[in-house]
C-alpha cells in the first residue's frame, strides 16, 4: 500500500519555505491550498515576522499550545509550526517516464539526481534538501526498493521538496535512455570507480546516479554510464552515508572539480 501524504505540513524550514514559494506565485488565496498555520504558543517574533512577510489575507496564523501540536501530530518533530493543508490526505503528485519524454524536449532542462533504490527516509529526505542546494532540480526515482515521498521526507528536506520536480519511473533504465536519447552524460558513483574528476561534462548536461544504501548501484544502471567515479578515501573507514556520498558528488558536479 503507496503511504500518503498527511494533511499537515510541519517543521519551520519547510512550512516557511512553502510560504514562500506560493507568495511568489502571486496565487489567489483560495488556490494556496492551505487552511491556517499553527504556531506553537512562546516562538519568537521574529518567526512570526517571517511567517507574516509571506501569509497573504485570508488564511489564519495561530498561536495554540505544544501539547495541541503534540496531538495533531503525535511522536513528530514539528519544531512548534504547523501548516494544515485544505485539502484532504494525498498521495504526493510524482511525474512519470512520459511526463520525462515531454519535459525533456523543452531543451535547457537541467541537471538530473537519480537516486537507485535510497529506501532510508532521513537518507532520502537529506539528499533532497542538498539536491536543491546544489541545483539538481530534477529527481528519478525508481517505483520500486525505494523510499516514498512522505511528510516525514517532506519535513527533512526542509522545504527543499518543494522547489524539485520528481519522476517516479517503473525501469531506470529506460529513463537513463531517454535522458542519452537528449544528449545527457550519465556519471555512476562506485568504490570501484575512477578518484580522478577531470573529464566532467557540464553540469547541465549530466545525470548522477545514487546508489543503494547497502548495494550501490545496479549492474544494469553502471553499463549505462558514461564515467564512473568514486570519492578519494584517507581514514580508515572506507565508506561514507549515501546522503553525505551524494552531497559531496554533487559538490564536484556543481565545481568541476
Amino acid at each position: 500500500m503507496e503511504k500518503k501524504i498527511k494533511n499537515f505540513v510541519y517543521g519551520r524550514r519547510n512550512v516557511i519555505e512553502l510560504l514562500k514559494k506560493l507568495s511568489k506565485k502571486k496565487l489567489p488565496t483560495s488556490e494556496w491550498g492551505i487552511k491556517e498555520v499553527l504556531v506553537k504558543k512562546g516562538s519568537g517574533d521574529s518567526l512570526i515576522k517571517e511567517i507574516q512577510q509571506y501569509l497573504p489575507v485570508g488564511i489564519a496564523l495561530q498561536r495554540v499550545s505544544g501539547g495541541e501540536l503534540d496531538k495533531l501530530l503525535p511522536g513528530v518533530n514539528h519544531q512548534g509550526i504547523v501548516c494544515s493543508r485544505a485539502s484532504q490526505l494525498r498521495k504526493f503528485a510524482y511525474q512519470d517516464l512520459v511526463d520525462l519524454k515531454v519535459f525533456l524536449q523543452q531543451r535547457n532542462c537541467g541537471s538530473f539526481l537519480v537516486l537507485d533504490r535510497i529506501q532510508d527516509v532521513g537518507n532520502l529526505g537529506s539528499i533532497l534538501r542538498s539536491a536543491e542546494c546544489f541545483g539538481f532540480t530534477n529527481i528519478l526515482l525508481p517505483e520500486k526498493e525505494s523510499a516514498e515521498i512522505t511528510d516525514v521526507v517532506e519535513r527533512i528536506s526542509s522545504g527543499a521538496l518543494h522547489y524539485l520536480r520528481i519522476f517516479r519511473v517503473t525501469n531506470l533504465k529506460q529513463a537513463l535512455e531517454a535522458l542519452k536519447e537528449n544528449s545527457y552524460w550519465i556519471i555512476a558513483t562506485s568504490d570501484r570507480g575512477e578518484e580522478n574528476w577531470n573529464q566532467i561534462p557540464d553540469l547541465t548536461e549530466t545525470a548522477l546516479i545514487i546508489g543503494n544504501e547497502k548495494d550501490g548501484i545496479k549492474r544494469i544502471l553502471l553499463q549505462e554510464s558514461d564515467f564512473v567515479y568514486s570519492i578519494p578515501m584517507h581514514g580508515n573507514v572506507s565508506s561514507l552515508n549515501a546522503a553525505v556520498s551524494a552531497a559531496i558528488c554533487m559538490d564536484r558536479l556543481q565545481n568541476r572539480l
